[in-house]
This record gives structure tokens, C-alpha cells and sequence, in this order.
């Protein structure tokens, strides 16, 4: 099991990037790009630490500190570009600290083949500038595509394409970490339920349920609840037996 953090660009009164029409802003892109990214990371048994979930100002600085604390194995930046509204293409940056640079640049270049998969040119693997070259482990800071130019708008205009890329992401992570993809429809239980899929490493691990509810409210006031006492919790739906 790895730990992996995740920050989402920009939020709240900090929209980041604009589309050309000036519609839609990069930092709704960016969550709902990170928020597929966490769901499928956790789904192959990572451990995922995420900077927001909801569209609140970014504290970027901030949740860098916390994710330095938290000593992450693997941390991606989820970002989306702009520029002079005729660049185009997937950009993905390398951590600079040497000691992580070479396997940050391995990191990258799974990335970067699974978002080509998609049909999305590549701008290739560059050194960050960035916030994360100061945080102590393999990173990739993760740019999809530029918003102000439409044609390349299109690759990613729609919140399923969106989460194609958080997949193919997930599919580069997985690649580096030495672990297999999963389809959602394959990890399915004869009750429609899905299977968590086991990567302790061959390590006994306990998972504790903290509740069963029938409303989906009061499910996610819960996990909301368990998140404010710095418990990371999940909503797992099942089918009722009959």
C-alpha cells in the first residue's frame, strides 16, 4: 500500500484558468479530475491524503506542509493549462530533488503514455518550477491540457472525459507501483457490491466500519463527521439482501 498525496489546483475565489469563452474555470476541472483520481487510487488499495473536495480557497502552502508531514510515497499535482490559446497538449513535470528525480521522471513518463492512450498529444516531461520540487518524494505535477485553446479544450470539455484522464493517471501510478489495473466492472461481488482490492503488501491489515445507514445524507454527514477528527473514511454502497 502506497501513500499517495494529491493536490487539486486552485478553488475557491482563485479560479486558475479560464476557457476561451471565460464559462468554465480550471479549478472545477482540477477536482473533478482529482476527486476520480482518489475514488480509483483507493479502490486498488492506496492510501490517498487529497488538499480539498470541495471547491474552498487553495492553501496550497499549507497542504504541502501537512503532505510533508505525512511523508507520502508518491505526490501529483492536478492542474490544467493556459497559455496564448493555440498551445495544445498534456505537460507533465518531474520533482527536482535529486534524490527523487530519476524515479519522479519514471513516474512521469507512465503518466504520459497512458494520457497519449487517450489521444492527447504529449508536450513531454519537463523539471518542475513548482511547489513540489520542495516536497521530499517522487511527484508529478500533472497539467491535462490547455483550457484557452478550443480545439484541445475538446479532449477534455466534459466530466467523463475529465475522468478518463484521472484514469489514465491511476493507470500510470499503478504501472509505477508495480501493480495491476482493475476495472470497476471486473472488482464487482455477486451483490453488485464493489470488492476494496487488497494491496497490503502481504501484511494483515483491519478495516473498521463505522456505520451502516439507508439515507445517503446521513451517511455522508457521517464520513464528514469522522473526517473533522482526522479519521479518513469512505462511502461504500451495497444492495439490501431480500
Amino acid at each position: 500500500m502506497a501513500k499517495i498525496s494529491i493536490e487539486v489546483g486552485h478553488g475557491g475565489k482563485d479560479v486558475g484558468a479560464v476557457t476561451k469563452d471565460g464559462k468554465v474555470f480550471e479549478k472545477d476541472i482540477n477536482l473533478t479530475v482529482a476527486m476520480e483520481l482518489k475514488h480509483q487510487l483507493e479502490r486498488h488499495g492506496q492510501d490517498v491524503l487529497i488538499s480539498r473536495e470541495t471547491d474552498c480557497d487553495d492553501l496550497a502552502k499549507d497542504f504541502f506542509n501537512k503532505a510533508k508531514a505525512w511523508k507520502p510515497d508518491l505526490h501529483i499535482s492536478v492542474h490544467t493549462n493556459a497559455f496564448n490559446g493555440t498551445a495544445k497538449g498534456f505537460e507533465i513535470y518531474r520533482s527536482n530533488i535529486g534524490t527523487y528525480k530519476t524515479r519522479s521522471n519514471e513516474l512521469c513518463k507512465r503518466i504520459e503514455l497512458q494520457t497519449t492512450n487517450l489521444g492527447q498529444t504529449s508536450r513531454g516531461v519537463k523539471d518542475s518550477p513548482f511547489l513540489l520540487s520542495s516536497l521530499p518524494c517522487v511527484s508529478a505535477y500533472c497539467e491535462l491540457g490547455f483550457m484557452d485553446n478550443p480545439i484541445d479544450y475538446k479532449q477534455f470539455d466534459t466530466a467523463a472525459k475529465q475522468k478518463a484522464f484521472a484514469i489514465a493517471y491511476t493507470k500510470g501510478i499503478l504501472k509505477y507501483l508495480g501493480k495491476q489495473w482493475v476495472d470497476e466492472k471486473s472488482a464487482e461481488k455477486a451483490d453488485g457490491s464493489l470488492a476494496l482490492i487488497n494491496d497490503s503488501g502481504g501484511k494483515t491489515v483491519y478495516r473498521v466500519i463505522a456505520g451502516v445507514y439507508s439515507e445517503k445524507k446521513n451517511a455522508e454527514n457521517w464520513v464528514e463527521e469522522l473526517k473533522k477528527q482526522g479519521l479518513e473514511s469512505f462511502i461504500l454502497q451495497e444492495k439490501k439482501s431480500l
